[in-house]
């Protein structure tokens, strides 16, 4: 069954528009008449600001920029801009003045309605090199890009004398707009963030390495079991050799084979036991670059598999060449496994296998 059509809404100072040049009361209204529909809102200067940040200022990451940006809200808009929602693109900031996110898409589920991003009216604008404005809300965005890049955005209220200024500029009307192809896709505040991904990524790192730890505890609990008893076995020997009671030849044999194999096995337990687990965790989670998501994860002193899913064959290649840096002398890292995913649900990425081996290990 093929999807509907992408239905594109501006939500004006006064009211909402489509692309057809029909008016509705509000976004509610519209969703209640097109059940089923997706949606992509766009809010223009009367309800969304938007701030281009210096490209001079040290702001190490995107925390830094949204904390700069509401400061400059607040400053110029007043106490209330404190509250507002923000979005970010890598050269600014958006602050929703009227309206909430998610109350939209609380409406739009109601109806049935998927509603797909929110961003300013000036995004409709062609990305092509060069300046344009954008006319909405009684406000003129001046847009100014050069090599792909948004180097200029200005909003100010729009009068003659300002559009003389516009010599050689293109000059567009947002309603116009909403059935063209529109520009780029951000900022947008109802996609998910970069920080909110960020985060996420975070926190499934943290749940990946409480469960190794998890597993580390269990394996040495057994193991010092394991070396319990082989001690056990090993005194029941020793007694019984001190006795001085008869045996043969061969139950001798046979006694003092097992208390070599409980040595081995007991000097095996003491290896893992005095193996520094969170080091290799902390190795094989540096060596992981961003994008990738982990399935499985097997980890021993030296050995070590991990099997997951990738977005590109780039981030695969960086894991390998990140665990051959790693690796000691001798020892080989191989990618046994790289294949389109079998399923719909895996999406298109990639699943892999690598494996990091001892030297002389198949």
């Amino acid at each position: 069954m093929s999807r509907s059509p992408v239905e594109r809404l501006l939500l004006g100072a006064t009211g909402l528009l489509d692309a057809r040049g029909r008016t509705w009361a509000d976004f509610g209204a519209w969703c209640a008449a097109h059940a089923g529909a997706r949606v992509e809102l766009f809010a223009g200067p009367g309800r969304m600001h938007s701030l281009l940040l210096p490209a001079d200022l040290p702001l190490a990451d995107e925390d830094a920029q949204l904390g700069y940006a509401r400061l400059q809200f607040a400053h110029y808009l007043g106490p209330a801009a404190q509250a507002w929602p923000l979005a970010s693109w890598p050269g600014g900031v958006c602050a929703l003045a009227e309206g909430d996110p998610a109350t939209l898409q609380a409406t739009a589920r109601t109806h049935r309605v998927r509603l797909l991003s929110l961003r300013p009216s000036w995004t409709l604008a062609p990305s092509d090199d060069g300046q344009a404005a954008v006319l909405d809300d009684g406000m003129l965005t001046r847009l100014v890009r050069r090599d792909g890049c948004l180097v200029t955005l200005e909003q100010r209220p729009l009068d003659e004398a300002l559009l003389a200024e516009l010599d050689g500029a293109s000059v567009f009307h947002a309603a116009a707009l909403l059935s063209g192809p529109g520009g780029p896709p951000w900022p947008d505040f109802i996609a998910r963030p970069r920080a909110v991904r960020t985060r996420a990524l975070v926190w499934a790192w943290a749940a990946s390495a409480a469960a190794a730890c998890a597993l580390v505890a269990v394996q040495a609990r057994e193991l010092r079991q394991e070396a319990a008893r082989l001690s056990e076995q090993s005194a029941v020997i020793d007694r019984l050799q001190r006795a001085g009671r008869p045996a043969a030849a061969t139950a001798t044999l046979a006694a003092q084979a097992s208390a070599a194999a409980a040595g081995v096995r007991a000097a095996a337990a003491a290896r893992q036991l005095d193996t520094d687990w969170a080091a290799l965790w902390t190795d094989v989670e540096r060596a992981l670059p961003a994008g990738l998501q982990l399935a499985a994860l097997d980890l021993d002193r030296r050995a070590l598999r991990l099997e997951g899913r990738a977005g590109d064959p780039d981030a695969v290649t960086r894991l390998v060449d990140r665990l051959s840096l790693q690796a000691a002398p001798g020892d080989v890292v191989v990618l046994t496994r790289l294949q389109k995913a079998d399923t719909p649900v895996d999406g298109d990425g990639l699943r892999f296998e690598v494996m990091r081996r001892p030297g002389g290990a198949r």
